[in-house]
């Protein structure tokens, strides 16, 4: 779908808020407002960076930015830390930080491009108490150099087995593995959680048959 700018913008933000209440979601407007300044980045950015598969804000407003706003109930300290491993387009950790004021982000973006969008999107939204780094995760110490973290969020990306190898020294205590993984990615998570990892919470992400959260913690 081809919109104007101006009315995508528009759309979006009449989508969003009628998602949010038909999820019995609740955020403030200063967060929908955020968000809609979001999607408006991406729509700017989309053209040179590729970022989204599709800017529709029906799209991004049920499958990229709604999703992101369900993890907002499972992160385990609402002021602690959280880090987004391969943030790219700043989903999940976008939202979460407009949902969740006094979370600390890390967004960890190997990408140039990519972490330029997201260094201009924390200026743009006003998001304070957030980051960027711009590194790749390849092995084990481009995570436990970083210390430990309330919350690690991981959407689509190729490093799960070593984000699970790591948990016990990434993780802080009581944290959380927040993965939003389709039927394959379920599937890697589950074989790959062995003692002393255990699967805390398992909920479908709406509007999507085949897509999870898996919140994966210590015991």
């Amino acid at each position: 779908m081809s919109v104007e700018p101006e009315r995508a913008g528009k759309l979006f933000r009449s989508i969003l808020k009628a998602e949010v209440s038909a999820s019995d979601l609740s955020f403030s407007e200063d967060c929908l407002e955020k968000l809609a300044r979001h999607y408006d980045l991406l729509v700017k950015w989309n053209p040179a960076v590729r970022l989204v598969g599709s800017t529709d804000p029906r799209i991004v407003a049920r499958r990229h930015t709604l999703e992101s706003l369900v993890l907002a109930s499972h992160v385990p300290r609402p002021d602690g830390t959280l880090l987004d491993i391969g943030s790219g387009n700043g989903f999940p950790a976008i939202p979460l930080k407009c949902a969740l004021p006094s979370l600390a982000v890390t967004m960890m973006e190997p990408m140039l491009k990519k972490s330029v969008f997201l260094e201009t999107a924390i200026s743009e939204m006003g998001l304070t108490g957030t980051r960027v780094l711009r590194e790749r995760v390849d092995s084990a110490g481009d995570l436990t150099s970083h210390g430990r973290w309330d919350a690690i969020t991981m959407r689509a990306v190729a490093v799960v087995p070593l984000v699970m190898a790591t948990a016990p020294e990434t993780l802080a205590p009581g944290g959380r593995i927040l993965f939003m993984v389709g039927q394959a990615g379920l599937d890697q998570v589950r074989t790959l959680t062995l003692p002393p990892l255990r699967i805390v919470e398992l909920v479908q992400l709406p509007r999507r048959s085949a897509s999870w959260l898996v919140s994966v913690g210590l015991s």
